[in-house]
């Protein structure tokens, strides 16, 4: 049996911070992508639409479908980091499928920037400082009355649940990509060289996986977001429902 490792790094110090430089380098690689994508389709658009302007006209409506689904016409104002989120995340968890484990690192190895947690962590507290922030927008110093609903002393554990949400979503995401990964490199690491197919039924499936995520955590940001910035009685059935 081939030895499997995974979870070490390539760390770099930088000013005395510890910097996962594999997760950094993919990221950016998911980042460029994305850029890519974006001024490729945004070039040349024409009101006769080409096949690639059709396709990314097709996700855009899938996301807006996604942010308005959930806020109603309030969705196309917070459409960018809906789509920002679903976009990085999609192309972050299919990077993983890519074969670039080939080229072995003296450490950490490249692989999807979400089997890492400090990245989903950071993705999920960017969407509770944007739910905080619009629902403080949206309703002012009131925004905090839902915490003492429907009982004064229900506030500790309406406000902890606030602080549930980042943790949920980035352990949801990091867990199932990671999974994913560890299966594929354990399937590698039993079978025969010579079987090197043996993986690919996985990984078609992770390839499904990747977009659920992207899809679920899009969703659930979606409607932290239209929790925060709904009505108050809405505010409390939303964010009993998510």
């Amino acid at each position: 049996m081939r030895k499997i490792e995974f979870g070490n790094h390539w760390l770099v110090n930088f000013f005395g911070l510890e910097i996962h430089m594999d997760t950094m380098l993919t990221a950016w690689i998911a980042m460029i992508l994305l850029i890519i994508f974006a001024l490729t389709v945004t070039r040349n658009l024409n009101r006769i639409p080409g096949r690639l302007q059709i396709f990314s006209e097709m996700i855009m409506e899938f996301i807006e479908g996604i942010s308005v689904g959930q806020m109603g016409n309030e969705g196309y104002k917070h459409i960018m980091l809906i789509g920002s989120l679903f976009l990085f995340i999609l192309i972050s968890n299919l990077l993983g499928q890519v074969p670039l484990k080939l080229y072995h690192l003296s450490e950490g190895e490249f692989a999807s920037p979400t089997n890492d947690l400090n990245v989903t962590v950071a993705l999920a507290l960017i969407v509770s400082v944007y739910y905080l922030g619009s629902g403080i927008l949206k309703s002012g110093i009131k925004y905090f009355r839902h915490y003492f609903q429907p009982f004064w002393f229900m506030a500790p554990l309406n406000f902890m649940e606030d602080l549930t949400r980042p943790l949920s979503l980035a352990i949801r995401l990091f867990g199932n990509i990671l999974a994913g990964e560890v299966i594929i490199l354990v399937i590698l690491s039993i079978v025969p060289q010579f079987l090197f197919f043996a993986p690919i039924p996985f990984m078609l499936f992770e390839l499904f996986v990747a977009f659920i995520q992207a899809f679920i955590f899009a969703v659930l940001a979606s409607s932290y977001v239209a929790a925060a910035t709904a009505g108050h009685d809405e505010h409390k059935i939303q964010s009993t429902t998510s």
